[in-house]
């Protein structure tokens, strides 16, 4: 009986210039079908905003902000897998680890909040004036004024009865570990129940953001300031699809004599807790702030800049 040999057959060059060709225009198409739905639902909907905020509408404001980030998580690709709920509790705070500019869309999707952020995002572009708008509290953390001024701005949303977000850490990473908590912004707990008499304490829920699968290098933006937003930008819409797991823990009450710090440091516990449970799950190293102190040679335990990962 004879055997039959079997030989794979290769496409000649110009056949695999072609392919290569038709797969580059597909992707600059899809850029850019994707970036004119951006910009038409920021047309239509920053008139709303606009005049929500001009009108002290806060109703509104949160409508048409989560309206937006949904619209915005869709058009991204982002596919969220949610463990736990947002709390109903009001006033709260929201404390996550922070990976990506991509979180805020991820968890405004789900809820409604005010967050905390860089001074410098408001000088982005269109997105800076939507971040005031929405709105946000900006922060330079290397001022000590400005960190009071935002402890004050903190406390008069919570005394509104609002839900404010807060990436305690300072900085983004690239996923695979979770700095310390600063302790400076908790002080709004104390200022707030000073002020709101009424109030018996303020809840704080830890919240975990992970990016999984294999994109989620790149949807990473460690040391965000190294790498432009627009060219991240442009980068996470090649990525068709990025799946981030994102899980709700129990809210912590934290009264008037509650220490900042110890609060921190409980609050940094249960996030580098949920990560970690989370990166387990889905077969991803995590390490610690000690792996980067003590120089890990595997690259996974490192915060690298976006531009040294592509």
């Amino acid at each position: 009986m004879q055997k039959r040999s079997f030989q794979t057959k290769v496409l000649p060059d110009n056949i695999n210039v072609t392919i290569q060709r038709a797969r580059g225009a597909l992707r600059a198409f899809r850029l850019a079908c994707v970036l004119s739905a951006m910009a038409i639902t920021i047309l239509i909907l920053y008139p709303w905003l606009e005049a929500s905020a001009l009108l002290r509408f806060r109703q509104g404001q949160r409508l048409i902000s989560t309206l937006f980030h949904r619209i915005m998580q869709t058009l991204l690709g982002l596919r969220i897998s949610a463990k736990g709920v947002p709390s109903s509790i009001r006033p709260l705070v929201i404390v996550a680890n922070h990976v990506s500019w991509l979180d805020i869309i991820v968890i405004s999707s789900l809820l409604p909040a005010i967050f905390v952020t860089k001074r410098e995002v408001a000088g982005w572009p269109v997105f800076g004036r939507l971040a005031k708008l929405k709105p946000s509290i900006f922060v330079d953390r290397n001022r000590r004024l400005q960190i009071l001024e935002t402890i004050n701005s903190i406390s008069t949303a919570l005394g509104a009865g609002e839900a404010v977000a807060i990436f305690p850490e300072g900085t983004s990473t690239d996923g695979t570990v979770v700095l310390p908590f600063r302790s400076a912004l908790f002080g709004a707990v104390r200022e707030t129940l000073h002020s709101a008499e009424h109030l018996p304490a303020i809840f704080i829920q830890p919240v975990s953001v992970v990016y999984v699968g294999p994109k989620r290098r790149l949807a990473a933006w460690a040391r965000e300031d190294e790498t432009p937003f627009v060219s991240h930008l442009v980068q996470v819409v090649g990525l068709r699809r990025i799946d981030v797991a994102l899980s709700w823990e129990d809210p912590i009450p934290a009264d008037i004599n509650a220490d900042r710090k110890v609060l921190a440091k409980r609050l940094e516990e249960a996030v580098r807790h949920s990560v970690s449970e989370t990166t387990a799950k889905e077969g991803l190293l995590f390490g610690t702030p000690q792996d980067l102190d003590s120089g890990s040679s595997d690259e996974t335990l490192q915060i690298r800049p976006a531009a040294e990962r592509l």
